[in-house]
């Protein structure tokens, strides 16, 4: 098997299907063997059915595998684990791929000679774009690199430069996965696992291609487009951040003190300028308060944790 398309998945049945059939619409003009694989932590295997449905008269194998851990680092292991493939490929279980996207991330990372590649995320709104953001901009992935250009992940003195997450993204099994477990599970229950990951990876001497050709595109619902989740999500981004950054830096004292520090500003300013724009209670004007809302997540250790979602099943 030359790929494992991994899909983990939660009570998004009806999002999990167009996901797949995006998979399996692929052109593969590379004429790889691929697989599909969704690894489900639903506890009453919300999406068997669609795996089941999805997979009669498919033109790839879809094998389907339940984890009922609550931390999403184990359930991406689990996928790891499973996999059949030379390379993986992530997408969530919210994005649907253009018919070339394999073709795309594996072209990439074969040019390149690179461990891992990663594309370009876009999205569209189940309801409205939010009134914060209008164009949608904080909801896309998209890198100031030129198309096959290596990524740099983060700086000698550890700070990260960009925050990658692992949906829309293929590794080299081999030299990414050798010991097929690789998600820290310290990160599972907020978030930020996949981030750490690209950082560890790039530590680690892990060549980072930039794929924007290989494009997937996320379906946003409603409630991630107001404005309490954003702060909340701002919150949580920031306390990655953070972890992130002392964790890999050569003196992390020093790192920590300085993050507390900005923080503080961050609290000051955005405080300032939230009162002065007479943000607070509106949909639209966030600047300051999501300044608030980073400053907050450099000063405080406790992960903000699961941010409640609304069902999505049918």
């Amino acid at each position: 098997m030359d790929l494992t398309i991994s899909i983990a998945t939660y009570d998004r049945p009806q999002l999990l299907a167009q996901t797949l059939r995006s998979c399996l619409a692929q052109r593969n003009a590379l004429g790889l063997k691929i697989e599909i694989l969704v690894t489900d932590n639903h506890p009453d295997a919300a999406g068997l059915a669609t795996a089941r449905e999805m997979s009669k008269d498919a033109a790839l194998p879809i094998r389907w595998q339940a984890d009922l851990t609550r931390n999403m680092s184990a359930l991406r292991n689990a996928g790891i684990a499973a996999a059949r493939g030379a390379m993986l490929a992530f997408i969530d279980d919210d994005e649907i791929a253009d018919p070339d996207w394999t073709d795309q991330l594996v072209g990439a990372l074969r040019a390149a000679d690179a461990d891992i590649a990663v594309g370009l995320r876009a999205a569209v709104f189940a309801e409205n774009a939010p009134a914060f953001d209008p164009a949608g901009d904080s909801f896309v992935r998209r890198l100031n690199l030129a198309p096959g250009a290596l990524v740099e992940l983060m700086r000698a003195d550890g700070k990260p430069l960009h925050g990658l997450g692992t949906g829309n993204s293929l590794f080299k099994m081999a030299t990414c996965f050798p010991d097929r477990h690789a998600f820290d599970e310290a990160f599972g229950d907020a978030g930020g696992e996949d981030a750490e990951l690209m950082v560890r990876l790039y530590k680690q001497g892990r060549r980072i291609v930039w794929a924007p050709q290989a494009r997937v595109v996320e379906t946003v619902p409603p409630h991630r487009t107001l404005a309490a989740y954003r702060l909340i999500r701002a919150k949580r981004e920031a306390q990655h951040y953070f972890n992130i950054y002392v964790a890999h830096a050569p003196r992390p004292a020093r790192a920590a003190a300085i993050l507390r520090l900005k923080g503080l500003l961050q609290v000051a300013a955005g405080t300032a300028l939230a009162v002065a724009g007479f943000e607070f209670g509106s949909e639209r004007r966030l600047r300051g308060r999501l300044l608030i809302a980073n400053g907050v997540g450099k000063l405080t250790t406790r992960q903000v944790g699961y941010i409640k979602e609304p069902s999505l099943a049918a």
